[in-house]
């Protein structure tokens, strides 16, 4: 479906083959509204200047939509990319922002351009890698919560080769820490780049933490929602949320080794999640950490090359390491990805809704998906050329 719109999932999900149409029913709840306005005479050279046009903003298409299961959701209106100071991206600019490029130069010298000496190591020492090393965090989320500094203070200097080191650093961390405290088992990396997205620091970094007895709540979350969809249906909870996105062509990507694809209940704009099944059901091994490497990297380079994006998030997560545990059988590996917005608006894209009601979302999972699929192709086109 090469021109769906996200307006038009309804009809997409009713034009789906039978059984594929009874997955995306049983996976979502599916709302589509109109919105209207009456805007006086004084409006109109304002609502065009805006929204390009005063008819666009008459009658609107909202759609909202559930996972019946883990009760996460997003309301879709591709009007409110364009309000006033509401931070969106857009598609990538011939370079960066001169006043974005000033405050990344300005920032350097801070703790992580030093971290040899000017942050702490772990009870074991650090780890280092070709691009990566580790440091304590000063101020704790979890027991074991540490710090992977880049060798390069750009955060958005990002490449294959700098992922790949990311996630081996993370595993051989994890496993470190594993050998001083068996209990700590529920890994977590998070990705915060650039102060939009919550980063204390400009510098390229990641954070890691491993946590005992439980995982964190929302991958809880996950589990419980996949734990119960089981044992009501009889199926893969995570097969089926891959199945549905890929036939309904939000798939970038998807194989026996990964699953890639844009959400259709964003935490907030342009979600992409990757599902890869481990190796134990039940369990994970750090190594399999590697398999998120080409999917990711993927995924960066699409959203810095072609949608503009510059503040992000990302999270890595899966079952616990060690032994298997028959509540996680099922669970794969999973890496989100989310876009934060344009890192110099002075507007946060985070409000009330978000925290206490649903996410709204401006853009299309659609258009994000087009989007990957292009980054993938290309690269898979320029490995052939450089295979030849």
């Amino acid at each position: 479906m090469p021109e769906t719109r996200i307006d038009q999932l309804p009809a997409a999900i009713a034009a789906l083959p039978a059984d594929e149409r009874a997955l995306a029913e049983r996976l979502f709840d599916v709302i589509a509204t109109e919105g209207t306005i009456v805007p006086p005479p004084e409006m109109t050279p304002w609502l065009e200047r805006t929204f390009g046009s005063v008819e666009a903003t008459l009658r609107q298409r909202i759609v909202r939509v559930t996972n019946r299961w883990t009760f996460e959701g997003a309301t879709f209106n591709s009007l409110r990319a364009r309000r006033p100071g509401s931070g969106t991206t857009h598609a990538a600019p011939a370079a960066d922002p001169p006043e974005l490029r000033e405050r990344i130069e300005r920032s350097q010298g801070d703790d992580f351009c030093d971290p040899e000496h000017r942050t702490p190591a772990d009870s074991f020492g650090r780890i280092r890698g070709r691009h990566v090393v580790t440091a304590a965090n000063v101020a704790k989320a979890e027991g074991w919560h540490s710090v992977g500094v880049f060798d390069r203070h750009d955060p958005l200097a990002l490449d294959l080769a700098l992922v790949e080191d990311v996630l081996a650093v993370a595993g051989e961390w994890a496993g470190q820490v594993r050998e001083a405290d068996a209990e700590a088992r529920h890994f977590f990396l998070l990705w915060n780049c650039l102060w939009r997205a919550g980063a204390s620091l400009v510098h390229g970094h990641t954070q890691m933490t491993l946590s005992p007895q439980s995982a964190h709540a929302r991958v809880e979350l996950w589990r419980a929602a996949a734990e119960r969809y089981h044992a009501e249906t009889g199926s893969d909870y995570f097969a089926d949320l891959a199945t549905v996105h890929r036939a309904l062509g939000l798939a970038a990507g998807g194989d026996d080794k990964v699953e890639l694809f844009a959400s259709l209940t964003p935490v907030k704009e342009r979600e992409v999640i990757a599902l890869v099944p481990t190796y134990q059901d039940g369990a994970m091994d750090a190594v399999e950490l590697a398999a998120l490497a080409e999917p990711l990297a993927a995924t960066l380079r699409a959203a810095l090359g072609e949608l503009g994006v510059r503040a992000f998030n990302i999270a890595v997560f899966g079952p616990p390491l060690g032994q298997p545990e028959p509540r996680w059988r099922g669970f794969p590996l999973v890496a989100r990805f989310v876009d934060r917005g344009n890192p110099l608006s002075p507007t946060s894209d985070i409000a009330a809704l978000e925290l206490f009601g649903t996410s709204v979302v401006a853009s299309d999972p659609f258009d994000v998906a087009r989007t990957l699929q292009g980054a993938l192709a290309d690269t898979k086109s320029e490995e052939a050329t450089e295979e030849e």
